[in-house]
């Protein structure tokens, strides 16, 4: 088993890059511990499990007026739901995490001398919890219909799951449109669109309407179909239940 060191992350939250304002990301993921223990137990105790829940924490460094600083996305953004995408590495086909969240919390300032740091922590807001995918797009350039970004391998999406996207716009020119397309290889030699995101005009994010299942194509991929401007974004694909 090969284990690696913590170098690098990515943190994309609605329509700004957290990557380079943040030192420190963690997604935590829980079900809750139900004691089902009754007599007869041979003194061992049972556990049922319950609810499950996301919680994501990440911290920094703290920007008050710089142009896209930390202050005025998280000061204006508390309470409010985003999609997030969040992963250890950013590079196309790497794992990524896909989520929609609500920044619960907010902290800010710190001891005399070391600069000045935040924390944020982002909760889950809907039923789907934490979809596991790939990175289908880093952060760049989306200025020309065609595909953009890398195929990303996930496999069939059985009947019972259901095929999710998160699209992230941190630059936006005056409108844009991206298909999320399947095929059954990797050529794409007869794509299928699956999902549409936007039009898209301004920053932000889509956590895309799921797609249900089944599907039998194990590949997939973004497409611009539309663009008038220069953009930048960044998006992932995923597979869940």
């Amino acid at each position: 088993m090969a284990v690696e060191a913590l170098l690098d992350a990515f943190t994309y939250v609605a329509g700004h890059d957290f990557t380079t304002d943040t030192n420190q990301g963690e997604l935590n993921l829980e079900a809750a511990v139900l004691d089902a223990t009754t007599f007869g137990s041979n003194g061992w105790q049972e556990n049922a499990y319950g609810l499950k829940t996301l919680a994501f924490n990440y911290s920094g460094f703290w920007q008050s007026a710089t142009a896209d600083a930390v202050d005025p996305e998280a000061f204006g953004d508390l309470g409010v739901e985003r999609p997030h995408t969040w992963g250890q590495r950013e590079l196309e086909g790497e794992p990524a995490w896909l989520f929609n969240a609500g920044k619960s919390s907010y902290t800010l300032g710190g001891e005399v001398g070391p600069l000045a740091p935040f924390s944020l922590q982002s909760m889950a807001t809907d039923k789907y919890g934490a979809i596991r995918g790939q990175l289908a797009k880093a952060k760049s350039a989306a200025t020309a219909i065609g595909a953009t970004g890398s195929i990303v391998s996930l496999g069939p999406v059985a009947a019972d799951q259901f095929l999710y996207a998160t699209f992230h716009v941190f630059t936006a020119g005056t409108t844009l449109t991206v298909q999320v397309q399947s095929a059954a290889a990797i050529g794409f030699g007869s794509p299928t669109l699956r999902g549409t995101i936007g039009p898209l005009t301004t920053r932000g994010a889509t956590f895309m309407a799921r797609v249900p299942g089944p599907i039998t194509d194990g590949f997939y991929r973004f497409n611009i179909s539309a663009v008038t401007g220069a953009f930048v974004a960044a998006g992932a694909i995923g597979i869940g239940r």
